[in-house]
């Protein structure tokens, strides 16, 4: 005889440590053989079908919990222990669906005996029209229970609007179908398995339905799985251009999964897509569903279940455009013209991406070919919707194509590393080949994010490099016009995302366009062409202020929000951030600059360029110059290796400056001219020492060079006294620097 009123009475216990352990010792180990016979009696065979859950595994992890005092004070409010059930799942695949449950619920004071399942099979049945006979077949007597806390009854004639009500807002209940009990009085042992039994035969006609859905379900999914394995495509052939595809391999989703894509015009990406695989979906559809999103879009997305069935199904696929601002019906036609001339079967607004052999469980062209169909598809509806402009080498030209610029037509971007280096090395600037493949593997390692800093002291060619490697890319020396690469100076008052990304002057009426986003726009027009742009000294201003817009959107891939405004045609109310974009920054660190937060640093690779190789670059210097200034310098480089060692040495920049002005000197008639030492000590003065400062720690470096100074330009130089009395400031003051 089962004493309910006792059961009860354990559930009400205040103390979850104790109430989870007398449950465990009293309650469960009642109901389980109970279970079992019930099992039995219905002639279920356990194994790898048919499975039985309880709640013992969370109960016990409860029990443990509320023992440890790290936990046990959150654990004094908890709900656990105050019910306990025991459930017999059917197992297919990886997935578990309960087609009985006992429950025994303090909380609710109810016994309820039932099949739980989720929202997604109710909203797969509205959405198929079966709902109306699923409500029919769930006998009168039952009820449709949701909620764990507190279980609500769902009358049936309000049950469908209740599911729609759900779809909008993302609700997503369980539910449970079957009878309830009062959780009270004694119950014989008989009369209870009798009663389970009964529950279980008048459930029957609803679980076939359920039997149904799950097999549909996993048809449907294994569909997609089939499509989702092969990863074979190596290219594809779009208005008369050959792109290479490369596809990743499947990521765990909540719904199911999904795969990266990649098509690239050359070695330069033109797009990254995924291809999702949902067994249920969140956004639109209950259904098996497979998605092909491109630029931040998803340009298909439709259900598996349509080539579920009999025999050999065609999967046939109705598209639509949907937009405020385009002609959708011409829109639809041309996407449809280019679908046939790819040799996609169309009927009217739909197309057939291949035949699914039920009997066999294969696609007839194989899924390789299926795949690819998708890709191909998307590619072109993307292009059909202007998300994505596709490069033709077809014959016919669009509007304005013939008259493009020559220099820009002209360049032909390319990635070979060895080649880029060759340009880069045959230039006038001295980079080391560490250096430059550093940047390399920096800006191209990653397929759809390209973005580097570049740090280290004043003048050691930061901006210099980012042109050269541009330039070198398009094959154009460093003097060219290279029109793919931008230098966008950084300004202090920038703080926010319209420095880059412009804004709309409502009293203007137009939308202020930025050099940033007329690059942006360029790329999206041009895709298989990468586009650099350079923004010089970015850390003037607060780099996560200004750039955070784009940092987001690179690494999510959604779209940033421009405006709302019907009446702006040439500026996009959302803008994706293409992947031939890449984006360099130069930084400096000192008193006039900000730090870089770690927002930032984590979405970049960063380089410092503070090693100067005065060697190379004296072999590059002109021969004129050389010789009329091999002593000094000499002097300088020895000025330079001292100073490197506490971090204040100086770059190409200041090494060409004073060799430029000692070289004009040279120059000047003799009459007017400065002693070489003389001249040699005011360029120290005033292009090495201005940027000396520190505290104790270049207390060495102060009297090292006081000594240098001496020996090599004399005790009455310029540049010693100012040495001297930085020395005596720091031993005074604890800290000293060049200006007064």
């Amino acid at each position: 005889m089962l004493n309910l009123t006792y059961f009860q009475s354990l559930f009400n216990e205040d103390n979850t440590e104790i109430r989870c352990r007398k449950v465990l010792d009293e309650i469960s180990p009642v109901m389980k053989p109970i279970f079992h016979q019930f099992v039995e009696r219905i002639g279920i065979p356990l194994g790898n079908e048919y499975i039985i859950r309880s709640y013992d595994k969370t109960l016990t992890t409860t029990y443990h919990d509320a023992r440890n005092p790290t936990y046990a004070e959150k654990k004094k409010e908890s709900d656990i222990g105050r019910k306990h059930y025991i459930k017999l799942n059917r197992k297919v695949d990886d997935k578990e669906y309960n087609f009985i449950t006992l429950e025994l619920d303090g909380i609710s004071r109810m016994i309820i005996l039932h099949t739980e399942l989720n929202f997604f099979p109710f909203w797969a049945w509205v959405r198929n029209d079966q709902i109306n006979s699923i409500l029919e077949a769930i006998p009168s007597d039952f009820s449709i229970f949701t909620g764990w806390k507190e279980k609500e009854i769902i009358p049936k004639e309000e049950f469908v609007p209740y599911i729609k009500s759900c779809i909008k807002p993302r609700k997503r209940p369980w539910f449970q179908v079957g009878i309830s009990l009062p959780l009270e009085g004694n119950l014989e042992e008989g009369a209870f398995i009798a009663e389970l039994v009964a529950v279980w035969g008048k459930l029957g006609p609803f679980r076939s339905y359920y039997n149904e859905e799950i097999d549909v379900s996993q048809k449907a999914y294994y569909a997609l799985m089939l499509i989702a394995a092969t990863r074979n495509i190596k290219e594809t052939q779009l208005l008369g251009r050959t792109y290479s595809v490369d596809i990743g391999p499947l990521e765990e989703q909540k719904h199911g999964k999904r795969q990266p894509f990649n098509i690239y015009d050359g070695e330069q990406m033109l797009t990254k897509g995924y291809i999702g695989y949902l067994d249920y979906s969140e956004k639109d559809s209950p259904f098996q569903t497979i998605i092909v999103q491109l630029e931040g879009h998803n340009h298909i997305f439709t259900s598996a279940r349509a080539i579920i069935g009999e025999g050999e199904v065609e999967w046939w696929i109705t598209k639509s455009f949907a937009s405020q601002t385009a002609d959708n019906t011409m829109v639809m036609a041309n996407a449809m013209r280019l679908l046939g001339e790819h040799h996609i079967q169309v009927e009217g607004s739909s197309y057939c991406v291949g035949t699914f052999d039920n009997a066999m469980q294969s696609f007839a062209e194989g899924a390789e070919k299926v795949k690819k169909t998708f890709i191909d598809a998307a590619l072109i509806f993307a292009h059909a919707k202007g998300k994505l402009e596709l490069p033709s080498d077809a014959a016919t030209t669009g509007p304005g194509e013939e008259d493009a610029p020559e220099t820009e037509a002209g360049l032909e971007p390319n990635f070979t590393f060895s080649e880029i280096i060759n340009t880069i090395c045959n230039s006038q600037f001295t980079f080391s080949n560490d250096i430059i493949r550093d940047l390399h593997l920096n800006l191209t390692a990653l397929d759809d994010k390209h973005f580097v800093l570049l740090s280290g002291i004043s003048g050691t060619g930061k901006t210099q490099l980012c042109r050269l490697y541009a330039n070198a890319v398009y094959g154009l020396e460093y003097e060219s016009e290279n029109p793919y690469f931008s230098i966008i100076p950084v300004r202090p008052d920038w703080t926010d995302a319209t420095a880059l990304f412009g804004y709309y002057s409502s009293f203007e009426k137009r939308y202020v366009k930025t050099e940033f986003l007329q690059v942006l726009l360029h790329a999206l027009k041009e895709r298989d062409k990468p586009h650099f742009i350079l923004l010089d000294e970015m850390n003037l201003a607060r780099v996560e202020y200004y750039l955070s817009d784009y940092l987001s959107a690179v690494e999510s891939r959604k779209e940033i929000p421009l405006h709302q405004d019907d009446g702006i045609t040439d500026i996009p109310k959302k803008l994706v951030i293409p992947p031939n974009v890449y984006v360099l920054g130069t930084i400096n660190i000192d008193e006039t600059t900000h730090s870089i937060s770690d927002k930032v640093l984590d979405r970049a690779f960063v380089m410092t360029l503070s090693d100067v190789d005065f060697d190379s670059y004296w072999e590059r210097v002109d021969q004129d110059l050389k010789a009329a200034l091999v002593n000094e310098f000499t002097i300088l480089r020895k000025l330079h290796l001292m100073l490197s060692r506490y971090e204040l040495h100086f770059g190409y920049r200041s090494m060409g400056e004073m060799l430029q002005k000692l070289y004009a000197n040279h120059h000047l008639p003799e009459e007017y001219q400065l002693d070489s030492l003389e001249a040699l000590d005011r360029v120290i003065s005033e292009k090495v020492l201005t940027k000396v400062r520190g505290d104790e720690r270049i207390s060495d470096m102060l009297a090292n060079l006081e000594q240098w100074l001496g020996v090599n330009l004399g005790p009455a130089s310029i540049s010693l006294q100012h040495v001297k009395r930085m020395k005596q400031e720091l031993e005074y003051y604890g800290a000293t620097q060049f200006w007064r």
